[in-house]
């Protein structure tokens, strides 16, 4: 559904569609009919999906015998989402990337579907320029007194490893079931063994962490968030710490709501801007370390202006860069014609951090040929 509703293909009715089973999708549930709970011995309920007379049927079960009984329902696409995708090369590609075309290209989106991923691109070349080098955890509560971690090839890692340039959090190869959790030729995407809360001392190095609580109350959760060990932690003692029920809907509004997580674990604020001639941007703020990291986007298929990058905010006008200088985005998920980007960070004065954080409309951007003031937050992934 998350790809699907990104590439403004709203589903008429879906399996699951409620705010309990797609929390990071809620907000977009409204005119669509929940077909139910799965039936015992089925994949869905196939009368509820008759009764909505759908005309395309997108599904990701490969079952033969599943396809023909849904064929005569109405046309089936098989969505095929690969995990993680693996290049030529043997090692992780683009995960979510992959499988938003593997459910829009079926149905006609593909365009759409470019436009997303040069939205989201736009957003990661700044949060990079932040984060990059940065550790991150992602522990999963799995009672109130044992934890799971990620291995990096997991989608919800590699978002943030390969996008952002994050560091993940990985125990030792003995903590894991496979030899490919850590096999950098033939990756495997994992979690590792129940680890017990005495082994937590093991992340007193990360910056910050995300924990994922979808197999504990929140009863659990709060017993497991007070324990000593992980209370002590530097990154929780210091606020460096997001919590969600789940970091696995990878789809392009799933991935907004991760890098929303990982943004609030690392204290940094975003902003994003339209300006004037069809340009965009997005600013990311670090008003304890005075630093501001930007990127910005003419309209696609315009020229590349290469003027001067700059931000007025709190009374004073500062020079973030003398130049824009221009990178393509993801060379196998471009828009068309091609969206470019101008990346870079600048120090600025206390002052400066502080007025954008306190009053982004009030501060005004200008880059690309145009300038406009900022909005909080990223800018929206639904297209359509």
């Amino acid at each position: 559904m998350d790809e699907l509703i990104s590439v403004g293909k709203k589903p008429a009715c879906a399996v699951n569609a409620d705010s309990k089973n797609s929390p990071q999708i809620a907000d977009h549930l409204d005119g669509i009919t929940d077909l139910g709970p799965r039936v015992s011995g089925t994949l869905f309920n196939i009368d509820a999906l008759a009764k909505c007379k759908p005309d395309v049927i997108v599904v990701d079960v490969q079952t033969p015998a599943v396809l023909n009984t849904v064929g005569k329902i109405g046309k089936v696409v098989a969505w095929v989402g690969p995990n993680p995708p693996i290049n030529p090369d043997g090692t992780a590609g683009s995960t979510w990337r992959n499988w938003l075309h593997a459910a829009a290209d079926p149905v006609g989106a593909t365009a759409q579907a470019n436009t997303v991923i040069a939205t989201v691109d736009l957003r990661e070349g700044a949060l990079r320029g932040m984060l990059q080098g940065r550790q991150l955890a992602t522990v999963d509560a799995r009672s109130t007194s044992s934890y799971m971690v990620v291995n990096k090839y997991l989608p919800l890692s590699w978002a943030y490893v390969r996008d952002l340039g994050i560091k993940n959090y990985q125990t030792t190869a003995a903590n894991y079931e496979e030899p490919g959790c850590l096999d950098e030729k033939k990756p495997e995407a994992c979690y590792s063994k129940e680890l017990s809360m005495e082994t937590l001392p093991a992340l007193s190095g990360v910056d910050a962490i995300l924990v994922q609580t979808r197999a504990v109350t929140s009863a659990d959760v709060d017993v497991f968030k007070v324990n000593p060990l992980f209370a002590n932690l530097p990154a929780v003692k210091s606020g460096h710490l997001s919590v969600a029920t789940a970091y696995t809907d990878t789809g392009p509004i799933g991935i907004s709501f991760l890098f929303d997580k990982v943004a609030d674990a690392f204290h940094v604020k975003e902003f994003h801007a339209a300006l004037k001639g069809g340009g965009r941007a997005h600013l990311v703020v670090d008003s304890a370390a005075n630093k501001l990291c930007w990127s910005v986007s003419p309209s696609p298929g315009t020229s590349k202006p290469d003027g001067t990058i700059k931000i007025a905010a709190g009374g004073s006008t500062v020079k973030l860069a003398d130049k824009a200088t221009f990178t393509p985005a993801e060379t196998d998920s471009q828009t068309s014609p091609p969206t470019v980007f101008s990346t870079g960070c600048a120090a600025v004065a206390p002052k400066v951090a502080q007025a954008l954080v306190a009053s982004p409309a009030s501060a005004k951007l200008t880059a690309v040929g145009g300038s406009g003031s900022l909005a909080p937050g990223a800018a929206s992934v639904v297209v359509g």
